[in-house]
């Protein structure tokens, strides 16, 4: 079994609107990577982030803020959840977002997006800081086999932003609230993935030609309401109910 916490990173969907659905996919996901299923699926969007983000340190924050440190360590709340600054000003944490659009950019620093915002306010709670800072740099992606790479023809000081955001107490609280919500439903899935019925190929193929419908685990509406989970190969499904 592997130790899952819920993280800054992705704090938004717990506490997403709506009908839960978000939240109980993340959930599944930390269930799943706790007994060794992982998604090491990832974007352009995402690889352009995080090759990105060292040149925001060194090329913007660091002669900003001399007393800067590039960090990006895990930093526990509680025995259930934490977050990993990308970067510590003083004990105050700031985090770096690469846009991978052009057209978006503006959008994003005028209207932070609430996720980032969460994320920021959690990271506070780590370093037990009264503000922290989320910063936007915008630079040009690099597509594959291009040789001949050239930065967008603007600035770099009207390419980054950062914003100064303060502690927000009720946030706090809604974070501690929510994750003390989900834990115990983690913990269930969990138990529920550990108990799930074993299919070899043929097994699975033969029930479904006969009477039964599986379904992934992800695409459950409730998987709270879920008696039994199957598993084939590296998979886990549902049947779902004619």
């Amino acid at each position: 079994m592997i130790n899952t916490y819920y993280s800054a990173s992705r704090i938004g969907e717990l506490l997403a609107e709506g009908t839960g659905k978000t939240a109980q996919s993340y959930c599944l996901d930390l269930a799943l990577q706790s007994i060794g299923i992982k998604d090491e699926f990832e974007t352009s969007a995402m690889r352009h982030g995080t090759v990105n983000q060292h040149n925001a340190f060194e090329l913007i924050v660091k002669p900003k803020f001399p007393t800067s440190i590039w960090f990006d360590g895990w930093m526990p709340i509680n025995d259930k959840c934490g977050s990993s600054p990308d970067i510590l000003i003083d004990g105050m944490p700031l985090d770096v977002k690469c846009p991978f659009h052009i057209d978006n950019y503006f959008e994003q620093i005028n209207h932070p997006p609430k996720k980032y915002y969460y994320q920021v306010q959690m990271q506070m709670m780590s370093t037990l800081a009264d503000i922290g800072f989320l910063m936007f740099y915008l630079t040009k992606p690099e597509s594959f086999g291009e040789e001949d790479w050239q930065e967008y023809p603007i600035s770099i000081d009207e390419r980054h932003c950062i914003l100064e955001f303060k502690k927000d107490n009720q946030i706090h609280d809604q974070i501690l609230a929510k994750v003390d919500e989900w834990h115990p439903k983690k913990q269930h899935l969990i138990e529920m993935l550990l108990l799930a019925e074993q299919m070899d190929i043929l097994t699975f193929f033969e029930m479904q030609k006969s009477t039964y419908s599986f379904r992934e685990l992800k695409n459950a509406s409730n998987l709270f309401t879920i008696d039994r989970f199957y598993k084939c190969e590296n998979k886990f499904y549902y049947i779902k109910k004619k």
